[in-house]
């Protein structure tokens, strides 16, 4: 009978060690799935901060490409307005030299109007005279 209580005693210990580990082992999945539960988580929470990093990647890109192409067009204003400056200097120079043509005519045709008058005049004694 000390054998059997012996016995008893070791499965009593046994089955109190099997139901320790059972709970051990259920604390344990208890932790991996939370663990897991976790890293799904934060593999999304990465997979979308990856995706907002690629997404500053390409508006960088595009800003960078435009401060480039307004760079590019800032020179061109630059050029046209260097152009357009040059143009009005010739133009003005223009119209500097128009007045003179014009005073020049003006007074060709005052000279032509007199020499006319001159030539009229004389005609028109010869005309008596004869």
């Amino acid at each position: 009978m000390t054998d059997r209580l012996d016995e008893a005693s070791r499965l009593a210990r046994l089955l109190s060690d099997v139901e320790e580990l059972e709970k051990t082992r259920t604390a344990l999945l208890s932790r991996v799935e939370s663990a897991r539960a976790r890293l799904l988580a934060t593999g999304n929470r990465t997979a979308a901060i990856r995706a907002s990093v690629d997404l500053l990647c390409d508006h960088i890109t595009e800003v960078a490409t435009a401060a480039t192409e307004l760079s590019i067009l800032d020179q061109e204003m630059h050029d046209v307005e260097q152009t357009v400056r040059e143009a009005v200097r010739d133009v003005s120079g223009l119209g500097f030299e128009t007045d003179s043509l014009q005073e020049t005519i003006d007074e060709a045709d005052e000279e032509l109007e007199r020499l006319s008058s001159i030539l009229v005049e004389r005609r028109g004694k010869h005309s008596r005279g004869h």
